[in-house]
C-alpha cells in the first residue's frame, strides 16, 4: 500500500499539514476492503507518543482556564465539537453567541433537518448495519428502523422521511440505495478481534469540566498486530467533503490522544457519494496543529461572551 499527496491538494512551499490530502494511489479498494488499510504491519515501527499527551492537555487547560476566567464563573460550559471548532465562519459565529448566553434566551426555534442532513444520518445507520451485521435489507426501512430506535433525537428526522411526496421519497430511496450499495463494496464486516465500534463518543472535560471537548467516532478498531494491537479509526463522510472529513479526523485523534495517552494508529476515510477513500499515519504535527486550533478558539471565548450579551 503506498500513500500519497496528490498534486492538486499540494501548496506551494509544502502548506499546512492539515490540508495536504493522503490517498491510495490506485483507487481501488484492497481485498479486504477498506478496512484493511487500517492494518499497520506494512510500517516499519509504532511511533513514541511518551509524554506528548502530557504536554497537549497542559496545553489545552492553560486555554480552558483563561476562557473560564474571560467568561465569568457563572458562565455555563463550554461543549465544543468539530463542528464549532472547525466549522465555516458563520458556524463559529454562532457557536461563540451560544457559549455566551446563559439562560438559552434568544436561542432560534429549531428548524426542520435539512435533506443533506436526513441523508447523512440514513447513511450513517446503514453504516453501522454493516459493520455490526454485514447485510442490508431495505435500506431506506433499514436506517428509518435505526433512527427509530435512537428515539425523541431522531423524531425530527422520521417526521421529515413521512412528510415527503411519493416522488420525493421515491429519489430519497434511489439515492440511498447508491450510498449503501459503494458502502457494501467498501467497508466489509470486520472480523470480531478487531473489536470495531461503531458511533464511539469521546468526551475530554477540561477547566475542571468548564470546557468539555466531544466527538464522535464513525468507526474504532483494535487491529491484531503480533503481540500487541494497533487502534485504527474511519471516518465517513456523505457529500465528498474530504479535506473537512480529514480535519475532524485529526480533531478525533487528538481526542483519542488525551483520552488513552496515544492516539489511532492509522486514520482512514470513505465517501459514500464517490465511493473515494484512502489512509494515513497520524503524525504529530496533526496533533499539534489541532492543539493550537482549540486553544486559539478557546482564547476568542470571552468576545463569544460579549457578542452573546448584544
Amino acid at each position: 500500500m503506498v500513500l500519497v499527496a496528490p498534486p492538486v491538494a499540494q501548496r506551494q512551499g509544502g502548506g499546512d499539514a492539515a490540508e495536504r490530502v493522503l490517498r491510495v494511489v490506485d483507487g481501488r479498494a484492497p481485498a479486504g476492503g477498506v478496512l484493511e488499510l487500517l492494518r499497520a504491519d506494512g510500517l516499519a515501527r509504532v511511533p513514541s507518543w511518551g509524554g506528548l499527551a502530557g504536554g497537549l492537555r497542559a496545553w489545552l487547560e492553560d486555554a480552558a482556564y483563561s476562557a473560564v476566567r474571560a467568561r465569568g464563573e457563572k458562565s455555563p460550559p463550554l461543549v465544543l465539537g468539530a463542528r464549532q471548532l472547525l466549522g465555516p465562519a458563520a458556524v463559529v459565529y454562532e457557536a461563540a453567541r451560544s457559549a455566551g448566553r446563559r439562560d438559552g434566551a434568544g436561542a432560534p426555534e429549531p428548524e426542520p433537518p435539512r435533506d443533506d442532513v436526513v441523508l447523512a444520518r440514513l447513511v450513517r445507520a446503514l453504516f453501522r448495519q454493516i459493520v455490526t451485521v454485514g447485510t442490508l435489507d431495505d435500506p431506506l426501512h433499514d436506517a428509518c428502523d435505526a433512527l427509530r430506535v435512537d428515539g425523541a433525537g431522531s423524531a425530527a428526522m422520521l417526521q421529515r422521511i413521512e412528510s415527503l411526496t411519493p416522488a420525493a421519497r421515491h429519489a430519497l430511496r434511489e439515492t440511498l440505495g447508491r450510498h449503501a450499495s459503494r458502502l457494501l463494496d467498501l467497508v466489509p464486516r470486520p472480523q470480531p478481534d478487531w473489536r470495531p465500534r461503531t458511533a464511539e463518543r469521546v468526551a475530554i472535560p477540561l477547566a475542571g469540566g468548564r470546557v468539555v471537548l466531544h466527538g464522535v467516532f464513525d468507526l474504532l478498531v483494535d487491529v491484531p498486530e503480533g503481540a500487541g494491537r494497533a487502534r485504527g479509526a474511519l471516518a465517513l463522510s456523505t457529500d465528498d467533503a474530504w479535506g473537512r472529513t480529514r480535519r475532524s479526523l485529526h480533531y478525533l485523534a487528538l481526542l483519542e490522544t488525551l483520552r488513552s495517552g496515544a492516539p489511532p494508529f492509522r486514520l482512514a476515510q470513505v465517501d459514500s457519494s464517490s465511493g473515494r477513500f484512502g489512509a494515513e499515519d497520524v503524525r504529530e504535527e496533526h496533533l499539534r496543529v489541532m492543539t493550537a486550533h482549540a486553544c486559539a478558539w478557546l482564547a476568542g471565548a470571552s468576545w463569544g461572551t460579549a457578542v452573546g450579551s448584544a
